[in-house]
């Protein structure tokens, strides 16, 4: 089992360039306010800290089900728990990898 956190201040993803969120966002990802997007940026880090791989931004989609929970969509085989979280001019992520 493996940990991995991370806390993202809302306006340095508002700071991206296109070019730049492009390289981290799927397409469908792009489609959500600024306030996701940095509880996205923090879950991606999370998992890839986690992982303790060189994962891309690209193979990992947070997807959000119908009751408004997080889920992770991730090339590789594993069971990813995430928790994310928006306060103010900040946005975590917790995630538990199986």
């Amino acid at each position: 089992m493996k940990i991995g956190t991370d806390i993202v201040k809302i306006s340095r993803i508002a700071e991206l360039s296109e070019e730049e969120k492009r390289k981290i966002f799927q397409p469908a990802e792009m489609e959500r306010p600024l306030q996701s997007l940095a509880g996205i940026f923090a879950a991606k880090e999370a998992i890839k800290k986690a992982m303790g791989t060189d994962i891309d931004w690209l193979d990992i989609e947070i997807k959000k089900e119908d009751d408004g929970k997080p889920t992770v969509v991730i090339k590789e085989d594993k069971h990813v728990l995430l928790s994310i979280s928006h306060d103010g001019d900040y946005a975590m992520a917790m995630v538990i990898i199986r």
